[in-house]
């Protein structure tokens, strides 16, 4: 048996552990905590804490990333509309008062005080309504959110957190946002098709399949056809599958989210992104990448993430309103149950290298803006085979700057044939140099080496 022995200004006390702790456990349930936030409730409810006919309900909400700052801004326009914050107060552990933490969230023009850590205590302008709503960290935008109120009070939770999700999807900040997976509003440009250079018949599916459908949702609903729309764009790197997201985005009246490729790591990303872009609809998710959007393949079994993608494109819910506007380098890597199923990916636009008459439409389109003599550019358009639009470019890019250092770095360079021709040089030795690196063949490198002699 295990005893302790303290030393006293009486004199030595021993005890037997075991009877000790029996006895303190007993002495601690007989003691009734006192927690300041607690009694804080309780007064402001008008329960007394003896009073055990009423009840206090509760109804917790838990976010994890910022999505909370949206949902704190639209609570708080529903809060400011019908009922009033009669205090907010804070406790360090519950009993030590200290100020209320808010944090100021800059949203494009627009900056936001999200409460962090404090308790809320709020009653309605009209009615006997009242509750009191408790925010507990974890981190920055990681916030357990508890709703306390009486059994017998007026409020009704549900009621109120509707009226917070109808604002939040209908009039709330992402509302025809443009916004990526984790909450951050782009900061996009306008584009339009006179921004590029891109096929009749690319352009004519693009408005026909995205444009137009999502104008006419109803219309097709109406007539029985699906209301979803899937559209993936194919090519090399640099030839307009980027460009063209940006230009749909701009010439749609819709909700964007865009999806990068390192944005989905975890089963339930995909479900929780789509379950928001129907709510939002109409509504636009773009898929950067897609082949490596979390890794979506077969090559080495069944991914975890596919069979919920899968679903989520053509599943058990419909996706009316919304379109998916994909791009890819590599459609070769995408499942086939992805690329060869209509109501996942109905349409798939191909963006080739373009060809010589595409390739001098873009070059010009890029030359316009400067100041240039008149420029044969045909040995030019054939030393740029299969260049990409992103390729061109560069090259009027590096030509430009060629100019503007041999003008002394003046305010208005002229771009010349030889810039173009030297910055030609620049970019075939460049391409070579990778494609040795990468044990590959660079297009028609004899040709190349033939108009260098």
């Amino acid at each position: 048996m295990s005893r302790i022995e303290i030393e006293t200004p009486i004199g030595p006390i021993s005890a037997d552990l075991d009877n000790l702790s029996e006895d303190l456990s007993y002495l601690l349930s007989k003691v009734k905590k006192t927690d300041k936030i607690d009694e804080s409730t309780l007064a402001f409810l008008g329960i007394a804490r003896d009073d055990d006919s009423v009840a206090v309900e509760s109804k917790r909400t838990y976010y994890h990333d910022r999505s909370y700052v949206f949902w704190m801004d639209a609570m708080l326009t529903v809060l400011e509309k019908d009922y009033r914050i009669v205090k907010t107060e804070n406790y360090n552990y519950g009993n030590n008062k200290t100020a209320p933490i808010w944090f100021d969230e800059k949203v494009g023009d627009k900056t936001i005080k999200v409460p962090h850590k404090l308790v809320m205590f709020v009653e309605s302008k009209t009615n006997d309504e009242r509750f009191v709503i408790t925010f507990s960290p974890f981190d920055e935008f990681e916030i357990d959110m508890c709703f306390q109120f009486r059994s017998d009070n007026d409020f009704n939770y549900t009621t109120f957190w509707e009226s917070v999700e109808s604002y939040f999807y209908t009039e709330g900040l992402l509302k025809n946002a443009h916004f990526s997976a984790d909450f951050k509003l782009l900061d996009t440009e306008t584009f339009t098709w006179n921004h590029m250079v891109i096929k009749d018949t690319h352009r004519r599916s693009l408005e026909r399949n995205l444009v137009r459908f999502i104008d006419s949702v109803e219309l097709f609903q109406s007539k029985g056809l699906r209301g979803s729309r899937g559209v993936l764009l194919a090519g090399p790197p640099g030839t307009g599958k980027t460009l063209t997201c940006k230009v749909l985005m701009s010439e749609i009246d819709a909700t964007v989210l865009y999806v990068a490729r390192d944005a989905i790591q975890n089963v339930g990303q995909i479900t929780e992104l789509y379950k928001m872009a129907r709510r939002f609809a109409p509504a636009i998710v773009i898929l950067e990448d897609i082949d490596t959007l979390g890794g979506l393949g077969r090559d080495e079994g069944d991914h975890p993430l596919l069979g919920e993608f899968l679903n989520c494109l053509a599943g058990v819910e419909e996706n009316n309103g919304v379109v998916t506007l994909a791009t890819t380098n590599h459609p070769e890597k995408l499942d086939w149950a992805l690329t060869d199923r209509p109501g996942r990916f109905d349409v798939r636009i191909t963006f080739d290298y373009p060809d010589s008459d595409h390739r001098l439409a873009i070059l010009e389109k890029y030359l316009e803006p400067f100041n240039t003599k008149k420029l044969n550019l045909k040995k030019i358009i054939k030393r740029t085979e299969k260049f990409s639009g992103a390729y061109l470019q560069e090259l009027v890019q590096s030509a430009f700057m060629l100019a503007h250092e041999e003008c002394g770095y003046c305010s208005e360079p002229q771009i010349t044939l030889t810039h173009l021709e030297q910055a030609m040089e620049l970019l075939e030795s460049q391409r070579r140099k990778v494609s040795r690196e990468k044990n590959l063949s660079y297009g028609d490198e004899v040709t190349i080496e033939e108009l260098y002699n």
